[in-house]
């Protein structure tokens, strides 16, 4: 049996690859009938040889190669490529999975996240008809708070619903997690399933039976980068001065570049667009939740009140800001967090003033 396992889903890739090694027998790395190969310089030989051997103690031989179809990621192998190897160079390898691995074999192969139709070895590998490919895909945000949620349930963690409430200087109450329940709070901080996985059980351990609340979660599991970007774009949007400043001077210490920060905030603009055509349109809450993605209420409703509030001439000034101080910053006609810090200074602005004519 030979098997390319991929994805983003870490967790579950991983749990996968654990099943299959433990065909090999239940001591892992040290049993004799499970062999690990390091793809990233491995030859076709060093694979062939372990993958055409006899099981010894075992009913199967588990060989996984960890590494090996990456390196023909980006081009590499095709015509004129340079980076990586040619996939000619594995023939060997694809000619003896045409023949026919011993039944008595597992070969896994094991990665990240691959473009199947554009990796030259592994359109190789597949043409063969031998090969099982096993895609991992990234969960979205919806899918993750699940997870979240069956995987508290496996590890024993029981949530509480409830806005935080811990005491946190006045300097620092920008930074309250503003969800009341811990898993949509957990899936934000981390969107990577192992990782999630590994909170969950420190988690466990810190609660002991007790519930876990969002204050928990924030103490033990925060994710300072991704919880600031989004403090940053909810002042912005918000038109709260002080929070979207003290965000931005957290992010630029921590060395977000101002090239991201800029990209960032013109993403938060764009489904406020779509929204503003939606409810031209009459369209309901719900239908425009699932259209721009966001179909929990919460975040649904923010995206529409904000929307009313800047209106097109908002959004479309908003636009005009940010593409100023890009073009500001490439001609070198501002400082770069000069620039950035005057059009976060004049985009929050705009939120009170639209919110005015509004009314």
């Amino acid at each position: 049996m030979n098997i390319v396992l991929h994805g983003q889903d870490e967790l579950r890739l991983r749990r996968r690859l654990a099943a299959l090694r433990a065909e090999g027998g239940e001591e892992g790395a040290g049993d004799p009938d499970v062999v690990l190969l390091d793809g990233r310089d491995v030859k076709p030989e060093e694979i062939l040889g372990p993958a055409l051997t006899a099981p010894f103690l075992s009913p199967r031989r588990v060989v996984v190669v960890e590494g090996l179809l990456g390196r023909f990621e980006g081009g590499g192998g095709g015509r004129g490529g340079t980076r990586g190897p040619r996939a000619d160079a594995f023939n060997p390898l694809v000619e003896a999975l045409a023949a026919g691995i011993p039944e008595t074999t597992t070969l896994v192969f094991v990665e990240s996240e691959l473009n199947a139709g554009r990796n030259p070895l592994l359109r190789r590998m597949d043409e063969t008809g031998a090969v099982e490919v096993e895609h991992f895909p990234e969960l979205k945000r919806g899918e993750l708070v699940q997870f979240v949620r069956e995987e508290a349930e496996e590890q024993g963690v029981d949530f509480r619903r409830g806005r935080s409430v811990r005491a946190l200087p006045e300097e620092e109450e920008w930074r309250r997690p503003r969800e009341d329940d811990p898993a949509q709070l957990l899936a934000a901080l981390h969107p990577n399933t192992l990782e999630l996985a590994r909170e969950l059980e420190k988690l466990a351990l810190y609660t002991m039976g007790r519930q876990a609340t969002v204050d928990d979660i924030d103490l033990l599991c925060g994710g300072e980068r991704e919880t600031t970007i989004w403090e940053l774009v909810d002042g912005v949007l918000d038109g709260e001065t002080s929070k979207a400043l003290q965000a931005l001077r957290f992010l630029l210490s921590r060395g977000e570049s101002v090239s991201s920060l800029l990209a960032q905030l013109a993403a938060a603009y764009r489904p406020l667009s779509t929204v503003l055509d939606l409810i031209e349109d009459g369209k309901s809450p719900e239908e425009i939740g699932k259209a721009i993605r966001r179909p929990w209420p919460r975040l649904r409703d923010a995206a529409i009140q904000r929307a009313r509030r800047l209106g097109r001439e908002g959004v479309q000034s908003a636009y005009e800001i940010l593409v100023a101080a890009d073009r500001g910053t490439k001609l070198g006609e501002l400082r770069d967090e000069l620039a950035l810090e005057v059009a976060v200074t004049r985009l929050v602005a705009l939120a009170p003033r639209a919110g005015r004519r509004a009314s």
